[in-house]
């Protein structure tokens, strides 16, 4: 299944505004990473360096490109 998300920029804007943690951008950003759509990249960095720092933005990239800003499914057997 492929996902679209647009205009990604006021998307993350509004997430940082309403409080969301950097997992939750994760996943906005994840989306955006394998969208078509273009996105401005350098704005939306700058708005989660602004709320968290370098640091926070390093963290919400790797959860986004490695995908474990999402729920994984347990492995565990059911008895």
């Amino acid at each position: 299944m492929h996902a679209e998300i647009c205009n990604v920029e006021s998307v993350i804007e509004n997430e940082i505004k309403q409080g969301l943690t950097q997992k939750q951008i994760a996943q906005t950003y994840a989306l955006a990473l394998r969208s078509s759509y273009q996105t401005d990249w350098e704005k939306v960095n700058k708005m989660i360096v602004d709320r968290w720092s370098v640091s926070g933005l390093t963290r919400i990239k790797n959860m986004a490109w490695k995908g474990t800003c999402f729920e994984q499914p347990s492995l565990k057997p059911t008895p």
